[in-house]
């Protein structure tokens, strides 16, 4: 009987193990997180170590894009590489005598990290155990049974929650004292679809660092124009998102793509797609509209981008028309920057966004929707873009800090802590 024998090239791993292809220098990713989690640490030194030339400077400023690339994510959340032991890049900037523990595991369900949280627990005596999304909020709120806290807290940071963590939020909420929601859709997702109680969720919207996306300045715009080598008479729209099916850059391509074949595009419109790949399926995708459209000149793949404040300073508009967000950050900060933001409906349940005063509104997934106020968009003269992206400043200074952030939290901590 014959067999079929398909022998792998380059394009099989890069599409199966998608970690290492987005890192820089291919780390054996899954490898290093596997040996961590059988507490090898010397052999995860030197998976880490073998293919590092720089190793001591690399492992601090390091901006893990294998995680972007994870197909964890896909579930619930990437793997978080850099916090697997107690090496990590942010140790320093740890405050001084703060207590760390450190599970030895990417995953909660190895009993040795298990045993190790609820040791932590017993250890340092919290009297808030908070805990932070889906895997973080089932496994606490089991350990918190092993080991009791004064009240435990548990955060949601997405409104797409896989099917097995929903199965665990509808019987384990009455575990939590409370449950933080970062969106009002997370909000309905808990109350309308897993039936948490309304009383037991609090709405804390997400928040950015102001000081850190500074308004924009016409020298600055220059600067990083020319970094990005783009023409300072180009429009510029920036999707500052990973490449995934929740992200629509399909669907942004296809309008684009209609507006050139009406003429209504302009030769100076430039797209910037900033973010790495989740999706390779929809990255091939991309690239295939790209040339259907004859989009090559106008639409520059940047890949992941860390110095977001330049690239922002680059940008005339933000386009952030998902499918569905929770209290998007990356569209606060481009009002933060004073770049106006088109957003989808579905992402701007917060009115992160309030349309007409700091940019525009479409109905997510509606691709005729899109057209009209991409046309609307490019037909926005300046001096109103200016207006648009002034008032969207202003919006996130009252509503959208993170200073606030910290201040609703410490209010919710003193609400639920027992006398």
């Amino acid at each position: 009987m014959p067999y079929r024998v398909t022998v792998p090239d380059q394009e099989y791993f890069d599409h199966n193990i998608p970690c290492r292809a987005a890192c820089p220098i291919h780390t054996e990713c899954g490898r290093y997180v596997q040996a961590i989690g059988l507490s090898s640490d010397e052999e995860a030194y030197m998976l880490a170590r073998a293919p590092n030339p720089f190793v001591y400077v690399l492992g601090r400023i390091c901006a893990h894009p294998c995680e972007d690339a994870c197909r964890r994510g896909r579930i619930d959340e990437p793997i978080a590489i850099c916090a697997l032991n107690d090496e990590n890049h942010f140790g320093a900037d740890l405050p001084q005598g703060q207590p760390a523990y450190q599970l030895g595991s990417p995953v909660f369900w190895n009993p040795v990290a298990f045993a190790r949280l609820v040791a932590a627990l017993k250890s340092f005596r919290p009297d808030i155990l908070h805990c932070y999304m889906n895997d973080g909020n089932l496994w606490g709120r089991l350990a918190s049974r092993v080991h009791r806290p004064r009240a435990v807290l548990t955060s949601v940071h997405l409104d797409d929650m896989d099917p097995v963590h929903r199965f665990w939020e509808r019987r384990l909420h009455p575990w939590a004292d409370r449950i933080v929601a970062h969106s009002r859709s997370i909000e309905r997702l808990l109350v309308r679809d897993l039936r948490v109680p309304a009383s037991k969720v609090t709405v804390i919207a997400n928040g950015v660092d102001v000081d850190r996306f500074p308004v924009v300045t016409a020298d600055a715009r220059r600067a990083a124009r020319r970094a990005h080598a783009l023409a300072d008479d180009a429009f510029v729209a920036l999707m500052p998102a990973r490449i995934a099916e929740q992200k629509n850059q399909d669907l942004v391509l296809e309008a684009l793509g209609t507006l050139k074949a009406r003429t209504k595009l302009p030769v100076s419109f430039r797209l910037l797609l900033a973010g790495a790949i989740s999706s390779r399926s929809l990255s091939r995708k991309v690239d295939h509209l790209i040339a259907r459209h004859g989009l090559g000149a106008q639409v520059n793949r940047l890949g992941p981008v860390k110095d977001m404040p330049t690239l922002l300073a680059a940008t005339d508009v933000v386009l952030m028309p998902s499918r569905t967000e929770a209290s998007p950050i990356a569209a606060l900060e481009g009002l933060a920057a004073g770049i106006p933001v088109l957003i989808s409906d579905t992402s701007n349940t917060d009115d992160v966004v309030i349309p007409g005063h700091h940019g525009w509104q479409v109905t997510a997934n509606d691709r005729a929707d899109l057209e009209r106020t991409l046309e609307t968009v490019l037909a926005t003269s300046a001096t109103e873009r200016t207006g648009f992206g002034r008032a969207g400043r202003a919006h996130v200074l009252a509503r959208f800090t993170n200073r606030r952030v910290a201040d609703d939290f410490t209010t919710l901590y003193r609400a639920i802590l027992p006398p």
